[in-house]
């Protein structure tokens, strides 16, 4: 009885799961409804049930412990896991001590900020950080964590998965690092510093070291510490980086505290890690700021028993933002260790406040696009509604979320698509954990690009380049073009070894600045035979600003200077007149032209490619981003270059299509996220699809369509633009129901001859057609003896 990660999905009990669940908090609800919302969770087509265990709610004063129900009947965590495993639910436990969740001191009780207000973080004046977040290390606050820790597990290790409870994971804390971002306000408690003191002591041996490395004369670690605490003066480099780096470390070892305080009380089960990052504008959300969670968290998958887990809000989905959660899920993969299904434990289904409303589109197109691109277990937050007890709560007395299921029980339009998808995974869902997506490239993640969430004023000029570029030219430039083209990636962690046999083809985000290891390893890729674009700017200087050529100089680049400030266009191979926002001028290089800028008459090259030894470099010096629809014709010649081509297309070129296949089956998720109905045929490697059936989307809606999928000897379904909600089958009958998305649809099956039913439209022996126009319809097929 255990729970395992292999081959990127959860494995429990020896069997593949696709977990997919539903956050209910038990502290929320009428203990006596309890068993009501479990249940119209599971009928939901969820496995899975989460919770987080607050700390303030359990033990509102010091000593007195409540989780039994003693006090009042909604703090009985061991009566809520009971009947969870009674409902035969798989259950995720969030015990923090953080937990934010909307309570008060975000989980933490008033009695530990009250009564030890040394454990509060500090901000460059010695004042209490603004949101009075703690310090995640200090003794104090590690002493009185672990006795939580002990009392808590001594109900929750029961409950594991391999004594025949529901818990099969636990997560650590919550969202860890992100007051410190939304507030740019890092933490300079004294524990911090000595901490900070000891880094760059094991970091550099000696003060000479450190000092030969800035250019600077401090006579201990200790005495620059002080210094950084008060203010660097004018005349020293940046600390960013360094500090940056130092509070990663910190991160990850404040983890492997919980995770020790965690297995010392009985836990076995594998542990999660939040990420925060995604930020709300207007009635859309953005996930361009989830990199930099990713980024403060990154090292925590050093731990080996460690999830790294996704928290996505994107609000309305459109056309214009999905590509966030693609980034977001290819991302999160990129840092995660490599048998590590992608996994979103808190993934929109509804939002906090009534407005900006989100619809049963949302939580459907939120779904499909992160299934699509490989996520294989999600937990929707929040899926059940409830009430602040006891003044809990930051907001007031309720807690709606427009979730799924409201706080008296009543069921809301969105929790129909839930059920909708939950029955389509349980129908198939085994077998589309054993696929993959289908890539046509790969594009970098650098950890480093995103080490910006606490910027002093003194580097805001060199920070705000790296946010502002990494934004327009990649986020919302080359990666989102790459995805709106249907030319699909994957994403790497340049921290890693570039193989070019297992990573054929690169895109790197680049500014003037870069670290010496990469610019070397990105050098030395190209040489083994790999081809790498970067853009929008060729590295020249390291993190600390001092000269780093490695990458030009290696690679023969050229000279040339940066021409930005304000919106222009230049010709991009057969494109004329293409917007850009900034260009490179090379005054020299060797390689052919792709990109000229000719608006004053002159031919200045923006963008070449040439070979080098073994492989290939494209330098693309624009900053080009997905304003004009042509821009999608740009970027495929731009990667055809290459030989890097999508394999599937769609006459309407609005389509998004992804494919994820085991080598048998496929899984084809077509998308619309326009608000107008889109049709199109799609045509792979050429030639038409699905026997040139057009499929008609309504208004931001989506398709999974599953093709070479075996059901049983002699009967297969060569493809279904219908989708599988329901297969039941014994030796000689098979049932199954199909639902229609939009207009029309058909599933074309393979047969033997041996199987047949009423519903065959199709004229030969060996094939059956069903066609359904608007509504669900059940199919039997007999067997017939021969």
């Amino acid at each position: 009885m255990q729970v395992k990660m292999e081959n990127q999905k959860f494995v429990i009990n020896g069997e593949d799961v696709f977990l997919y669940g539903g956050e209910l908090h038990y502290f929320r609800v009428p203990k006596d409804e309890w068993k009501d919302r479990l249940i119209k969770i599971k009928e939901s087509g969820c496995n899975l049930v989460s919770t987080y265990v607050p700390w303030v709610w359990h033990e509102p004063r010091e000593g007195e412990v409540d989780l039994t129900g003693g006090t009042r009947g909604e703090r009985d965590l061991k009566g809520f896991l009971a009947l969870v495993r009674e409902m035969g639910l798989y259950c995720i436990v969030r015990p923090g001590p953080y937990v934010m969740a909307e309570v008060r001191y975000h989980g933490i009780p008033a009695w530990l900020l009250d009564n030890y207000p040394e454990v509060v973080a500090k901000n460059r004046e010695g004042k209490e950080h603004p949101t009075s977040v703690v310090s995640y290390r200090h003794p104090v606050f590690l002493e009185k964590t672990k006795k939580w820790y002990e009392a808590v597990n001594e109900v929750i290790a029961p409950q594991q998965i391999e004594y025949g409870g529901p818990v099969i994971m636990y997560q650590l804390c919550n969202e860890i690092g992100m007051f410190h971002w939304v507030t740019n306000t890092s933490d300079f408690n004294e524990e911090v510093l000595d901490k900070f003191t000891d880094y760059l002591s094991g970091q550099y041996g000696t003060i000479e070291s450190f000092n030969q490395k800035y250019n600077i004369n401090e006579a201990s670690f200790s005495d620059f510490v002080s210094v950084f605490k008060e203010g660097l003066p004018s005349e020293y480099p940046s600390f960013h980086f360094e500090w940056s780096e130092f509070r990663r470390v910190y991160i990850r070892d404040y983890v492997g505290d919980l995770r020790s305080f965690a297995k010392d009380t009985g836990i076995t089960v594998p542990f999660i890690i939040n990420v925060h990052g995604f930020k709300d504008y207007s009635i859309y959300s953005r996930g361009v700021d989830y990199p930099i969670g990713l980024s403060q968290l990154y090292l925590t998958s050093e731990f080996n028993d460690v999830v790294i887990a996704g928290d996505f809000y994107p609000g309305h989905i459109g056309y214009d933002n999905y590509h966030d959660l693609v980034l977001a899920t290819t991302f999160t993969r990129a840092i995660s260790r490599k048998n590590q299904p992608v996994f979103s434990a808190e993934f929109q289904s509804g939002r906090l406040a009534d407005r900006p409303r989100l619809y049963p589109q949302d939580l459907d197109l939120n779904t499909r696009t992160c299934v699509a691109h490989g996520m294989n277990a999600l937990n929707y937050y929040m899926f059940a509604g409830g009430e602040n007890y006891e003044n809990i709560g930051l907001f007031g007395r309720r807690h709606e979320w427009q979730a799924p299921i409201d706080s008296k029980g009543n069921l809301r339009p969105n929790y129909e698509k839930a059920r909708h998808l939950g029955e389509m995974f349980r129908t198939i869902g085994s077998r589309l954990l054993d696929s993959t997506k289908k890539v046509h490239t790969y594009v970098g993640f650098n950890p480093d690009d995103y080490m910006t969430e606490v910027v002093d004023k003194r580097d805001e000029a060199f920070i705000g380049d790296i946010v502002g570029k990494r934004e327009q030219a990649s986020f919302d430039g080359v990666l989102r073009l790459l995805t709106a083209a249907n030319i699909h990636f994957e994403a790497v962690n340049l921290k890693a070894k570039l193989n070019p046999v297992n990573i054929p083809s690169l895109w790197v985000f680049s500014t003037a600045i870069m670290k010496e290891k990469l610019q070397r390893n990105l050098s030395e890729y190209v040489k083994e035979g790999g081809k790498l674009v970067l853009y929008p700017e060729i590295p020249y200087k390291d993190e600390n600003g001092n000269l780093c050529r490695l990458l030009a100089d290696e690679l023969e680049l050229g000279t040339w200077e940066v021409i930005g400030g304000r919106p222009d266009y230049a010709d991009v191979m057969s494109m004329d007149a293409v917007n850009i926002r900034q260009r490179l001028h090379f005054q020299s290089f060797d390689g052919k032209p792709l990109a000229r800028f000719s608006r004053t008459g002159n031919e200045e090259v923006a963008a070449y490619v040439k070979q080098y030894e073994k492989g290939e470099i494209l330098v693309l010096g624009l900053t080009m981003g997905h304003d004009y629809a042509y821009q999608l014709d740009v970027i495929k010649e731009l990667a055809e270059t290459l030989g890097i081509k999508g394999h599937l297309h769609a006459e309407n070129e609005n389509i998004s299509l992804v494919e994820r296949s085991n080598g048998r089956e496929s899984f084809l998720f077509v998308s619309n996220y326009d608000e107008v109905e889109q049709g199109t045929v799609i045509y792979e490697e050429g030639r038409p699809a699905l026997d040139g059936e057009e499929i008609i989307l309504p208004p931001r809606s989506s398709v999974m369509v599953i093709r070479d999928y075996e059901i049983a000897k002699g009967l297969s379904v060569v493809f279904s633009t219908l989708e599988w909600t329901k297969l039941e089958q014994t030796e000689d009958q098979v049932t199954f129901t199909l639902n229609p998305v939009g207009r029309g649809g058909m599933v074309k099956l393979k047969t033997d001859g041996q199987w047949n039913t009423e519903h065959n439209e199709a004229t030969d022996a060996d094939t059956i057609k069903i066609k359904s126009a608007d509504k669900p319809v059940t199919i039997v097929l007999k067997k017939q003896s021969l």
